[in-house]
């Protein structure tokens, strides 16, 4: 069988697009397929650490909009690369446009928004229990396992790092942030009081980007818990959390993230459904805590029932002993 060249449409969230190099490293397995990606801008510094990659292809659409013209001159612009074959990851009619425009053969993925004629190779969904990575794999008829899981090289330099954001020494990282929405973050006082009391053993460093959260732990900021939550971009976020002796997140792109650096992570999930997104490491790298409540998972953004207990029932002496079971 010839080796193709396909085309990628990325998803738009960082911890979707970690969980979608299993389908590339799949379509690379054991083959000589040229794989090149189209992507979110903002997302380019991490697509460019996928492993299997020949081209990174930046997007310029807005987040929400149709840019129709825009994505007509660049399926345009794609012509000449003459692609086999195309895996649109997400759901939207848009996001299918250029692929069509492009004149790619194959375009592959599931009908999504009526997407008939623009996808036309439609694939059957799964279930949601199965996982979104099988979502993604299911495209070519595979199944995960975890000897599929990603892993992203990064070149870290522990002196530059440390020199640059005035720390050194072994550390823990805390995600605190969740931009999908306040029913997937732990409550920020439980995030103070889990910083103050890891910092007694522990150097912590906070990194993000929501200026709120970064305000309240301002208080708390020490030697030992230093806070740079909007003071680093995605690449050097990575570069920490690969130096760290482990990393204590929300279910968030950054927990996805860490578990590409192969960390050990403590990954707290609120709306969303450890089913659904795991971090996708070996077990024993992994503590998951999930209340699995009547009402979970929703996956709304916000509560629909005003309580948030999923995630205000997490104790901060439960996130401790996890600490305790997995770092030390």
């Amino acid at each position: 069988m010839p080796n193709k060249k396909i085309l990628i449409i990325a998803p738009a969230w960082i911890g979707d697009l970690v969980m979608s190099s299993v389908l590339i490293k799949a379509l690379k397995n054991n083959q000589n397929n040229s794989i090149d990606i189209l992507v979110n801008s903002n997302l380019i510094s991490l697509a460019n650490l996928i492993p299997g990659i020949r081209k990174v292809i930046a997007s310029e659409t807005e987040h929400g909009k149709l840019s129709l013209i825009y994505r007509i001159k660049k399926g345009l612009s794609l012509r000449s690369e003459q692609y086999d074959e195309c895996y649109i990851l997400t759901n939207s009619f848009k996001s299918a446009i250029i692929p069509l425009i492009a004149r790619i053969k194959k375009r592959i993925s599931y009908l999504g928004e009526y997407r008939y004629g623009l996808i036309n190779i439609i694939k059957q969904p799964i279930e949601r229990n199965l996982g979104m990575v099988n979502r993604y794999l299911n495209l070519i008829d595979q199944k995960y396992s975890d000897v599929a899981n990603p892993v992203f090289n990064i070149n870290t330099n522990k002196e530059s790092v440390f020199n640059k954001f005035k720390f050194e020494g072994k550390y823990i990282v805390f995600c605190p942030d969740a931009e999908y929405g306040p029913a997937k973050r732990w409550p920020t006082d439980k995030w103070l009081d889990l910083a103050t009391e890891l910092s007694q053993h522990y150097k912590v460093i906070i990194v993000g980007l929501d200026i709120s959260i970064s305000e309240e732990f301002k208080p708390l900021e020490s030697d030992k818990i230093i806070n740079l939550i909007g003071k680093t971009n995605l690449v050097e976020v990575m570069k920490i959390i690969a130096l760290s002796e482990g990393v204590i997140s929300n279910d968030s792109g950054l927990m996805h993230v860490s578990a590409s650096l192969d960390k050990k992570i403590i990954a707290l999930y609120g709306s969303s459904s450890p089913t659904y997104t795991p971090p996708l490491i070996s077990k024993e790298k992994r503590d998951i805590i999930y209340k699995n409540l009547d009402c979970s998972p929703c996956f709304k953004r916000d509560c629909p029932l005003g309580h948030t207990k999923c995630l205000n029932d997490i104790k901060v002496d439960e996130i401790k002993e996890s600490v305790t079971r997995l770092f030390q």
